[in-house]
């Protein structure tokens, strides 16, 4: 009952993604047979474009999806304050750490199913001739792990946060981790960004950033731990 009702909470959120990513897929693929009037970029430069992409679009879905904590959110209704059926839902006889966890567990499927068709789709129509699958399934599996710190953080902020702060928020540490990240001399082995984005991309140095990803996979622990600490000791 808590899985569909954590899904029902994010499935129009995650249809219209869906629907977003087919339509440009379309664009994508009439631009691919269109009549070419330039030189299409070498296969480093397109690699590192759509590894931008790629990342603009993680960042749409976890901001979107991340769990609103135990509390009960409409699918597109931004609301102050807790909705109506939080309460009758706390009252069940079912601990907060379940509510959390499956809440927090639901979205992040629906983002990882959002960015394997997202990928997918990319390389299918567009870099398979550049970009072997090798490297496409090791970006794939760096893109979700260096996003899951984010959408974890997204998932502590929910706790104590409106939704609509929520996402403001999110959407404004995103920004602020690009800039550092980019405009900072950050070490490789924390740089998140620069796995997925920069010169330690899969589809670049064509290796896999495993201090990175062990980094955010610890940022993601700490922040899921807080999450739980916190809906644990509110009051609602």
């Amino acid at each position: 009952m808590f899985w569909y009702k954590a899904w029902l909470e994010t499935k129009f959120k995650f249809l219209l993604a869906i629907a977003f990513m087919v339509f440009c897929f379309v664009v994508f693929y009439l631009m691919r047979i269109a009549p070419r009037t330039t030189p299409a970029p070498p296969a480093p430069s397109l690699a590192a474009i759509f590894g931008l992409t790629f990342t603009v679009f993680a960042v749409i879905l976890y901001t979107w999806l991340a769990g609103a904590g135990i509390n009960t959110q409409p699918s597109f209704q931004a609301t102050k304050g807790l909705h109506g059926s939080t309460l009758f839902t706390l009252s069940l006889p079912v601990s907060r750490l379940r509510l959390l966890a499956i809440r927090a567990s639901i979205g992040w499927l629906e983002m990882v199913g959002g960015i394997l068709v997202w990928c997918y789709g990319c390389w299918l129509i567009l870099l398979m001739a550049s970009v072997s699958a090798t490297d496409m399934l090791e970006y794939v599996v760096a893109l979700i792990v260096c996003a899951s710190s984010l959408y974890f953080l997204s998932v502590l902020l929910g706790t104590f946060l409106d939704d609509q702060w929520r996402m403001y928020i999110t959407g404004m540490v995103s920004g602020a981790l690009w800039m550092l990240c980019t405009f900072v001399r950050v070490p490789a082995s924390v740089n998140i960004v620069r796995a997925i984005m920069g010169e330690s991309s899969p589809l670049i140095a064509h290796t896999m950033p495993w201090m990175a990803m062990l980094f955010s996979l610890g940022l993601a622990t700490v922040f899921a731990l807080g999450a739980l600490k916190i809906v644990q000791l509110r009051e609602y």
